[in-house]
């Protein structure tokens, strides 16, 4: 960073007496600044101690980082200075001043004065394993009784909510409610909000219409904008004046709901909305483009009032009102068990002596302020703080919450008449991405636009227009002191347009934009940009032509690679600027970030991709470290340790260092229990059996039988009497395991696991459970939660490494080159889909069930929380990109993978034209904001942006490599002079913007290094269900010549999730384990794989459920069909094998295949619904393999592959095996979707018909 100051800095650390906000951009210094705002505040005049100042940071690696910068700040003063008695004193004081986090300062509050509200003084913090663990046992206990109880409204709420197979949904509900209840400083209070919101429908002042009102206004109120531009392209000479009709009806229409005076009214008219059908009439002078802008924008339109009938203004005003009151019971219900959760899990834990993070903050704001209905009332406590700190200083504030202000507020000095304030809080909301935290951003939103800004040279204007207690100010930080120009610009460009106040709360305009602060030196003779352009920001785009995620992440993982060894390569290497050196180096792979969205899904395959490649990588989550290898043994091996009867992972086990069996000796025990019961079948029981067998041909194997189990008693008796740490300890020195992972590749890593499986078994010890079944559960939740155990799991890499990282574990820092994964992923928006939708501000929505009739509905209340919540969820996405964006110092590579590339190319373009027009993505245009790319490449695609060559857009497809080239001539028509549609790839991407187009076999031969995946990449050692089932489908043993009589009947008498129990482990441990040997034997897995009848089924209904429909015309179709589901892995090759497409053609080509195509198009089909229902006080559950919705009653279809005799004959057989059946599905219909059945029908393959029941 520069050394000397900016004026705003210096305004930022010198400014006092008042309320301030410091909007630090960033890379604007904020941490530099607050430093020397510290400690001008300790060595400067008027100087105060620094135990007299509370630093709130947001981590504690922050706090011990900000203390450490004071520290030697401060000592590289006594160094000038040593003389210096005040220096000294603070440097003595900097280890014991309340820098930290905010849960650690209102720890020390607890602690200090604990007897202001009666909390015993041997309290202990929990950590979120012990109380994940402490939740789930209330829970259960709490639901129980109520069942025991027979609470008619809680059990309208089960039968209403539940899912049936168990209260998995409900527990969902009331953890969601007791959450975010627990983030507001008084729950009691956000519970009758909640509550009233039901009970005061009726009135003007619901706070859930208005807010509803006010967003539908919004909106329409942008579509009458985009309407009055239409009606211009329709007048002009070469418009679609034909259309004009029906676009000036829309106008009315759309005129008359802006101007709706309440929520009433707005539901009225957008109810009574009908569209007239755009004119057939032939224009000959129209331009084709400017009237297929007219038709999509009022598609766009039409779509939107369709989403509002559809999900919030369902039935008539009326109507939905009455649902409200009745729903009011339910959500009633809800917070009582809430509220009865948190009374219980407060009891619980006072029990057990403990307290969790969230209980420190309610008992420090307990201790400061007693609320009295709308009256708050400080303590004095909370006076003898406020007078004795100085100044309140707050890091990251836009990531505070209401209750964490409300405790900071009264320690300060905003409430004390003869004091000025003192409250200082630096943060950035464009970086505000902790939401799911329930951090409050509008908190930052309120005061940035309420204070005034403040400079210098109007400082004395504030003081004389304000009173002392209402000079509160806002500092801008602008300036970037990280990023070179050119990713300021594309960051610039692309949030000028998309973060606009009105949607996301704040506006990109002048005071938010990132100003260069730091020249990089030239970089002479040294390749310092990437190879397309010396100053572009990359976007590439692979196109897919499957629809599959883990394709695509592997897609993207591969170039990534490509790009990683360009930057790399010895012949012309990439080189950064090293700030330590003050000179160029060349590159390291430490230099790169590769930031994702998430880390499930992807941080696996890019690291494994990566290595693959040789190119060291790393990444950060716990999910990860319970799969590797060395971890996942162990938790085995403590699994059958505390129950053997577990097959899974004793198959694990057995095949691990403890058990050192081979896979043929599994399937020789399973072999060996060709006769027993289903429960002397599991591993545990064949080899007690093997070992007192006495069979001299099984000698071998008897013996190992006899050790093993000898080993597995030792060490259930040693459970019982040691510790679980103790016991781990033993298990991992004792044995030797430890020895033995480290000779492993990674040794030093793996090690490492181990000892941090250690301590999370020390810290166990510590909590209120015991014994080795709840550790287990501890485990499990720390999995469940991806609760943090380490740094970092990589394979071990040093710090020379790429790190795969989220993009929220890189918000803070900043690296080199950052390439951004995942552009075109969906961004995620269930939260808003849910039954149940809750927000802080807005409370709680839900559907309405009505159990007498058997129908639901959605409510007003639900579609406008779920508005918002789609509001802020969209809001929080576009913070998100900007911190990704802003991560990379020097090149940003923006990666994403697309499938059906002309169509959403077309889509940015269109938008890309709006923008031309309107400056900013209207409201509107947020709400449709699904993706990353959906607020990149209409920005990228703009002339404006494609002449200024700050983006460089690369389309990589299967058979070419197109790049938009940014070096076009300069002659270009303007966006607003013609609106056209994506061009396909013979003609230009946009006016003076062609396409350049290259072989790919230029791209994925030659430069992109060849991934070579090792046939046995899918070898497991954790074997699942599935994999059990999957593994006796892959086995021919009934057509093969060659296999004993015996062990062929003993094959054919295993079950399906009995059979071969270890068929696979990971690629990595087949190449650690020199002996390993295929499950299946020699002389079976080279004969030709059959399926047997109920395969054969299973097949048929899998292809019906993934077939495609709408791509249906020919058989060809349906074998490119299949095919497609084959390489998606959809199906296995036997499967695919055994379906003879000409059946499934025929079937297409019937009359009941045809009538689904046609309700496939209006989304009425639904394929593969399982259900579960009450019939004579039983259960009755089952998988539906299709329904269609045809004039509002129900078509209902199975399939079966039965062989039968042709003719009536075999139609009779199939009525008289099926007809029962089918009765109990449309049955199960009536109840679920409260439509009537109309027509059963079996569609039989055997047979190539229909047969229609009564």
């Amino acid at each position: 960073m520069a050394k000397s100051w900016t004026v705003q800095q210096l305004d930022a650390m010198n400014t006092k007496d008042r309320n301030i906000l410091v909007s630090a951009a960033a890379g604007s210094g904020k941490t530099a600044v607050l430093v020397e705002r510290i400690v001008r505040k300790i060595t400067g005049e008027n100087q105060t101690d620094i135990d007299r100042l509370v630093v709130v940071t947001f981590t504690r690696a922050a706090a011990a980082e900000m203390k450490a910068r004071i520290r030697n700040r401060l000592d590289d003063m006594l160094d000038e200075d040593e003389n210096n008695a005040n220096l000294i004193k603070q440097i003595a004081l900097v280890n014991n001043a309340q820098i930290t986090t905010i849960d650690s300062f209102c720890l020390w509050i607890l602690k200090n004065h604990f007897s202001e509200i009666n909390l015993d003084p041997g309290f202990r913090v929990a950590d979120k394993g012990e109380i994940t663990l402490l939740e789930n046992d209330v829970m259960e206990d709490m639901l129980e009784d109520y069942y025991q109880k027979g609470d008619e409204q809680f059990i309208k709420l089960i039968d209403a909510y539940g899912t049936g197979r168990n209260d998995a949904n409900i527990e969902e509900i009331i953890k969601k409610i007791y959450a975010l209840a627990r983030s507001n400083p008084w729950p009691d209070e956000w519970y009758e909000q909640v509550l009233d919101t039901y009970t005061s429908i009726d009135n003007g002042s619901n706070k859930v219409l208005a807010n509803l009102y006010e967003s539908i206004v919004y909106s329409i109120s942008d579509y009458k904008k985009k309407y009055e531009y239409m009606i211009e392209v329709c007048n002009r000479p070469d418009g679609p004046v034909s259309y004009l009709s029906a676009v000036n009806s829309d106008y009315m229409a759309i005129c008359g709901i802006v101007n709706s005076q309440d929520i009433n009214e707005l539901a009225k008219r957008i109810s009574n909305i009908s569209f007239e059908r755009l004119s057939t009439k032939k224009m000959p002078d129209a331009l084709d483009e400017l009237k297929e802008y007219v038709k999509g924008q009022r598609d766009k339109y039409k779509k939107y009032i369709a989403g509002l009938t559809k999900n919030v203004f369902t039935a008539d005003i009326d109507s939905l009102m009455e649902d409200v009151h009745a729903n009011a019971m339910a959500v009633g219900m809800m917070v009582q068990l809430s509220k009865d959760f948190a009374e219980r899990m407060e009891t619980e834990k006072k029990d057990r002596g403990i307290v969790e993070f969230n209980d420190i903050e309610h008992y420090a704001l307990d201790i400061l302020v007693r609320k009295n209905g709308i009256d708050k009332e400080y303590t004095g406590v909370a006076d003898e703080l406020a007078e004795y700190f100085d100044e309140i200083l707050i890091d990251e504030y836009q990531d505070s919450n209401q209750l964490q202000e409300e405790i900071l507020t009264a320690i300060s000095r905003e409430r004390l008449d003869d004091k000025p304030d003192n409250m200082y809080m630096v943060g950035d909301v464009k970086q505000s991405i902790y939401k799911f935290r329930l951090a409050c951003p509008e908190l930052f939103m309120k005061k940035y636009y309420s204070y005034q800004t403040y400079k210098s040279d109007n400082a004395q204007d504030i003081k004389e227009a304000l009173t002392d207690k209402q000079k509160a100010c806002r500092i801008e930080l602008q300036k970037n002191f990280r990023s070179r120009k050119n990713i300021l610009d594309t960051t610039n460009d692309v949030f000028y347009r998309v973060m606009n106040r009105n949607y996301c709360g704040i506006e990109y305009d002048g005071s938010q934009q990132l100003n260069c602060g730091l020249d990089y030196p030239e970089c002479k003779d040294k390749r310092n940009f990437g190879w397309e352009s010396e100053k572009s920001t990359d976007v590439v785009l692979i196109d897919t032509s499957e629809d599959d995620e883990n394709s695509s992440i592997e897609a993207e993982a591969l170039y990534a690679v490509k790009r990683i060894k360009a930057l790399m390569t010895d012949e012309n290497p990439y080189y950064v600027y090293d700030t330590d050196l003050s000179d160029y180096r060349r590159i390291q792979y430490g230099d790169i970030a590769i930031l994702t969205r998430t880390l499930t899904g992807w941080a696996d395959t890019f690291v494994n991709v990566l290595l693959d490649n040789d190119i060291p990588a790393m990444a950060e989550t716990a999910q990860q470290y319970f799969k590797v290898r060395e971890i996942k043994v162990l938790i085995s091996l403590l699994t059958c340790i505390d129950n053997p009867m577990q097959d899974i992972p004793m198959a694990s086990v057995l095949l691990s260092y403890f058990g050192g069996f081979t896979e043929d000796e599994l399937a020789m025990l399973r072999v060996y229990g060709k006769n027993a019961s289903k429960t002397d079948k599991l591993f545990i029981k064949q080899i007690k059996a093997v070992k007192e067998s006495g069979d001299a041909a099984l000698k071998e194997l008897s013996c190992k039988c006899g050790s093993f189990l000898d080993k597995l008693a030792a060490l259930r008796k040693k459970s019982r009497l040691m510790t679980i740490y103790d016991l781990l300890w033993d298990i991992v020195y004792n044995t030797g395991y430890y020895d033995y992972v480290g000779t492993m590749p990674a040794g030093k890593k793996r090690q490492s696991n181990i000892d941090v499986l250690l301590d999370r078994a020390s810290s166990f010890e510590g909590t209120s459970y015991s014994g080795l079944f709840n550790f287990l559960r501890y485990i499990e939740r720390l999995q469940k939660y991806d609760i943090e155990l380490t740094d970092s799991q990589g394979s071990g890499v040093g710090s020379d490494a790429v790190r795969v990282m989220s993009i929220h574990k890189s918000k803070g820092l900043e690296f080199p080159v950052v390439i951004m994964a995942g552009l075109n992923k969906q961004i995620n928006k269930m939260d808003a889909r849910n039954r149940l939708v809750i927000d802080q501000e807005l409370g709680i929505g839900t559907d309405y069930v009505n159990l007498d009739k058997h129908t639901k509905t959605s409510t007003i209340i639900k579609g406008a929380v779920a508005r918002k919540i789609l509001r802020d969820s969209i809001s929080e996405e576009e913070r998100v990109l900007y911190v990704a964006m802003t991560r990379a110092r020097e090149k940003l590579i923006m990666l994403g993978s697309v499938t059906g590339t002309d169509k959403k190319m077309s889509a940015w373009q269109m938008l890309s034209v709006e923008l031309a027009l309107n400056g900013i993505y209207s409201y509107a245009e947020c709400e449709n904001i699904d993706k990353y790319s959906d607020m990149v490449m209409p920005v990228a695609l703009m002339d404006k942006t494609l002449n200024s060559g700050i983006f460089n857009v690369c389309i990589i497809t299967s058979d070419e490599d197109v790049v938009c080239d940014t070096a076009a001539d300069n002659d270009q028509v303007s966006d607003t002079d013609n609106v056209q549609p994506c061009v396909t790839d013979n003609t230009r991407l946009d006016e003076g913007v062609p396409y350049i187009k290259e072989k790919a076999s230029d791209m994925h031969i030659s430069e992109l290094p060849e991934y070579i995946k090792d046939p046995d990449a899918d070898r497991k050692v954790k074997v699942t269900v599935s994999e059990l089932k999957k593994m006796q489908e892959d086995s021919d043993y009934d057509n093969n010549a060659f296999m004993p009589d015996d062990i062929k009947a003993a094959y054919k008498e295993a079950g399906k999730d009995e059979l071969k129990a270890a068929d696979k482990i990971t690629n990595q441990e087949k190449a650690e384990d020199e002996d390993f040997v295929p499950t299946i034997p020699d002389f079976i897995s080279d004969k030709e794989e059959t399926l047997r009848a109920n395969e054969r089924g299973t097949a048929y209904h899998r292809v019906m459920e993934c077939l495609d429909y709408n791509k249906i015309e020919s058989l060809d179709d349906v074998k490119a069909d299949i095919k497609k589901m084959l390489d998606s892995e959809k199906m296995n090759s036997m499967q695919a094998g055994c379906i003879r497409a000409e059946d499934v053609y025929e079937f297409v080509k019937s009359p009941i295949g045809q009538r689904i195509k046609e309700a496939v198009k209006k989304n009425n089909v639904r394929r593969e619904q399982p259900f579960m229902f009450e019939y004579d006080r039983q259960l009755v559950q089952g998988v539906i393999d299709l329904y269609m919705i045809e004039d509002d009653k129900i078509v209902l279809v199975d399939y079966k592959t039965d062989r039968v005799k042709k003719g009536k004959a075999g139609e009779q057989e199939l009525i008289r095996r099926y007809s029962v059946q089918l009765d109990y599905y449309a049955l199960a219909l009536v109840q679920l979707t409260g439509l009537e059945v109309k027509e059963k029908i079996i569609y039989s393959f055997a047979l190539g018909k229909q047969i229609s029941l009564e």
